[in-house]
């Protein structure tokens, strides 16, 4: 069928793309259009440049009077001041643009090329983020697991939502590498002609549980996530008549009919060559990446490695309760090899250096020797004299944290 004797798209449809294309070129500009191209990053320079002015006018001028200067060390849509205002000026340019075009351009009955070419750019900018997060996450290195050892000692109601959010999926690396898996199953999908309506989905499903999350738990990223589930939903919406008669109306439905950007096939080809290798060229520093960051958060660990809560301590053959001497021990943590800490009651902290005989069940700490014992998994008595003082105490382990199997039978 000749392009020109295609149906016209709706109004509505005619509108809602000119926005989104509108929108898109203005996001897609400095991180994505001028780094293709030579001489790219003085370009970008310029192009923030007249937003930076905008940004300024807007936001502390004009319009918003915001009562704070705006930062500028993050340029580009974020969840910052500048970002944020950034988002307002894009949506306003955008809607100043769709009115603009509609009437100069009213009637025009179709884009298909160049939706073509901004469905290429949309692939690519989702493609890209969900392979990249999908291989950090795959590989559990995004969040901290096991949870910083200084948390364990925090009441609940102290944790800063978003921390709450990263040691919780931190402290199952499991569930953090099923989520990375699907990320990247849905940014793999994109990258063929075949399965973009598929993979679309899987990253609008994605995309809308991370921004959920973002603004439940108050991540820093909500702009940036709200506009990923933005571009997947663009890619989903010429198939959503399509979707609508196979899931909700059990109807039969014709295949998509995509028109090619370029009338050589070989160009055409070529473009979806492109989007992918330029997705790929992302899979090299993401994996760097995450065996670094895996490799910092998985050192080997020493044993007994973890936070343990002091349940009961007696100096002298004298039980010590809780909360009735400042110097009584609290928490007793073993993090690194050679060292033992101590928090007290009123948070202060002592340093032991720490020589752990397995074999004897000893620790010498400083000049003090110790005996430990292990009665069941989790428990640690410590029995000896320490610091001029006859001590023996009772430790139970944090539960969040995992251990390595110690390499002898307690």
């Amino acid at each position: 069928m000749n392009r020109d004797d295609l149906p016209r798209w709706s109004l509505a449809t005619r509108i809602a793309f000119r926005f989104a294309f509108s929108y898109f070129a203005l996001y897609f500009g400095s991180g994505f259009v001028f780094s293709w191209i030579p001489g790219g990053r003085a370009l970008a320079e310029r192009y923030f440049e007249f937003w930076d002015a905008i940004v300024i006018w807007v936001g502390e001028g004009g319009m918003l009077h915001l009562p704070y200067e705006i930062d500028f060390e993050s340029r580009g849509v974020s969840d910052t001041a500048y970002g944020s205002v950034l988002f307002l000026c894009y949506l306003a340019f955008a809607a100043v643009a769709t009115v603009i075009w509609s009437v100069l351009d009213r009637n025009r009955g179709r884009y298909d090329r160049l939706y073509q070419a901004l469905r290429f750019g949309l692939r690519f900018m989702v493609a890209a983020a969900m392979i990249r997060y999908g291989i950090i996450k795959a590989i559990p290195s995004q969040m901290a697991a096991p949870p910083p050892m200084a948390v364990m000692n925090f009441r609940i109601g102290d944790l800063v939502p978003n921390h709450l959010l990263w040691w919780t999926i931190g402290a199952s690396p499991v569930f953090e590498s099923f989520i990375g898996m699907a990320e990247l199953l849905g940014g793999l999908l994109l990258l063929v002609p075949r399965t973009v309506l598929l993979g679309a989905l899987v990253c609008a499903a994605n995309s809308a549980t991370i921004f959920a999350l973002n603004m439940s738990y108050d991540v820093s990223v909500k702009l940036y996530s709200l506009n990923l589930f933005f571009m997947s939903v663009a890619l989903i919406a010429p198939d959503l008549r399509r979707l609508a008669d196979v899931f909700l109306f059990n109807r039969r439905t014709e295949p998509a009919r995509a028109t090619a950007l370029f009338p050589n096939k070989w160009l055409d080809r070529a473009l979806h060559v492109l989007v992918v290798l330029g997705c790929l060229r992302m899979v090299g520093p993401a994996l760097e990446f995450a065996n670094s960051q895996y490799e910092r958060v998985h050192k080997p660990r020493p044993p007994l490695y973890g936070y343990w809560s002091v349940e009961e301590i007696a100096l002298d053959g004298r039980k010590v309760p809780m909360f009735t001497e400042p110097d009584r021990w609290r928490w007793v943590s073993f993090l690194k090899p050679g060292g033992l800490g101590v928090e007290t009651m009123i948070g202060s902290q002592k340093a032991y250096e720490l020589d752990l005989d397995l074999d004897e069940k000893t620790m010498k700490l400083d000049q003090s020797t110790l005996s430990f014992d292990r009665p069941e998994p989790g428990v640690l008595i410590l029995d000896g004299r320490l610091d001029g003082r006859h001590t023996r105490a009772i430790l139970r382990r944090m539960p969040l944290i995992r251990e390595v199997p110690p390499p002898y039978k307690p």
